[in-house]
């Protein structure tokens, strides 16, 4: 899991909270005195979906600095079910297309379900030497079990690779690092900070190149699912015919 800072001049747009408090002081309220940003002026923590290691340190945010946490509906019913540790007090819903703005920063927030059903995907302006570009953070990562959640996240996959495609996504980004070589990029930033271009701007095309890897993964593990469940039946029903008595 990772959490993202998007630094404006009035504050901080915080995208997730790792696993619980502990993580929070220890790498997000460090990690932004390192950078030289103030960690008390996070006003808003957008918590991409509701599992544990995404909320986990955000109600410490909260209580710490006053920060408005933000998840979708249906993942605030989802943390309220599971009663979990760290589940932070509801606070701010998310609607599917909401502008959130921020010192003339706008982060535009999709509802993209199927990781969960409220998983929310960002995309935001990001600058690099003078110039602006445009990033998606994908906000789930591992394909739910059940079929119908899988065709569900394919659906959010094509939808958000078309909104991608509107808004000029040039930069992508995944809140778990493993899942898109995130790490390795984040390692050739920190050992060639001012060398080659920064690995995570890919262009409009290979951004869109990354939705359509998301997007055949799912439908292989459709087709894996409906291949299954045919075997299955099929099984069922040579047990269950009746055989020919004899004598």
């Amino acid at each position: 899991m990772s959490a993202t800072a998007i630094l404006t001049p009035r504050g901080i747009v915080l995208i997730d909270a790792l696993n619980n408090p502990d993580e929070a002081e220890q790498y997000i309220v460090s990690g932004l005195r390192s950078l030289g940003a103030d960690p008390s002026t996070i006003r808003y923590v957008v918590v991409t979906h509701g599992h544990g290691d995404h909320f986990g340190g955000a109600q410490y945010l909260a209580d710490q600095f006053g920060a408005r946490v933000m998840m979708a509906p249906a993942d605030w019913d989802l943390v309220a079910s599971n009663s979990p540790a760290d589940a932070p007090t509801r606070d701010l819903d998310i609607a599917d297309g909401q502008r959130l703005t921020l010192g003339g920063t706008t982060v535009t927030l999709h509802h993209t379900p199927g990781h969960t059903p409220g998983t929310v995907s960002p995309i935001f302006p990001a600058r690099r030497r003078g110039r602006t570009h445009t990033a998606m953070l994908w906000g789930g990562t591992n394909p739910p079990a059940a079929t119908a959640s899988k065709e569900t996240y394919l659906s959010s996959a094509l939808t958000f690779a078309a909104r991608m495609k509107r808004a000029g996504v040039d930069v992508e980004l995944s809140n778990h690092g493993f899942a898109d070589y995130g790490l390795e990029r984040m390692e050739e930033l920190r050992s060639a900070p001012n060398g080659r271009e920064n690995p995570f701007i890919l262009g409009t095309s290979t951004a869109q190149r990354f939705m359509k890897i998301v997007q055949t993964m799912l439908r292989g593990r459709i087709a894996q699912d409906q291949e299954a469940a045919t075997t299955t039946a099929t099984a069922m029903a040579a047990t269950s015919a009746p055989t020919a008595g004899c004598c």
